[in-house]
């Protein structure tokens, strides 16, 4: 699955961790400390399975608290991340870890700093949400981001509208014979066809 990265919010010098491409999130686990989030693991519904992300952060850690969010997929989904990052010092870390759903929201973990820097991500729509990404260091969970999927339909709207708007039929037939579509995106290639007199 293509994806487009959103964030990540916080450090930019630590390792990086990638959950992309894995959208359907069933749970959220997060090891935190009064002013620290030490790791994060995620619960995954895939092929008609249950599936636990590795662990990112520090994961031989004995964290203040622990706590396990499992939501009630599929009608339960998420709607935002927020949270803070504090630093710079020896590290950046995440400080606090907050998230929501269309059902509820869980957290802040982690008491947040006055010094902290606080974000927000909202997912505007659940069905493109395209997995996490972000960073680690030897503190903890570093930065925080989010992915969406590249939605076919969309991809072949640009298509088209560049189309149109050079009159370069060759764009359409690349497009065309590069996608496999649905009746949804043949009617939209006829459309754009019938538009440039072919």
């Amino acid at each position: 699955m293509d994806v487009i990265r959103v964030g990540a919010e916080g450090g930019r010098g630590g390792t990086i961790w990638d959950e992309k491409g894995r959208g359907q999130i069933a749970g959220i686990f997060v090891s935190y400390g009064q002013k620290t989030v030490y790791s994060i693991q995620f619960l995954f519904y895939e092929n008609g399975t249950l599936v636990m992300s590795e662990k990112h952060g520090v994961s031989n850690c004995h964290c203040q608290n622990s706590c396990g969010v499992v939501f009630d997929y599929p009608s339960e989904f998420l709607t935002y991340i927020s949270g803070s990052f504090r630093g710079p010092g020896s590290y950046t870390f995440l400080n606090t870890l907050k998230f929501g759903t269309n059902k509820g929201s869980y957290g802040p973990f982690g008491t947040p700093s006055a010094d902290a820097k606080d974000f927000n991500f909202q997912i505007r729509n659940h069905r493109i949400f395209g997995g996490f990404h972000g960073s680690e260091n030897p503190a903890g969970i570093e930065s925080i981001g989010t992915s969406s999927a590249l939605w076919l339909p969309l991809i072949i709207c640009l298509f088209v509208t560049s189309a149109i708007e050079n009159c370069d039929l060759q764009i359409l037939r690349c497009a065309r014979e590069s996608y496999h579509c649905n009746r949804d995106g043949e009617y939209i290639f006829f459309l754009a066809m019938n538009i440039l007199n072919v």
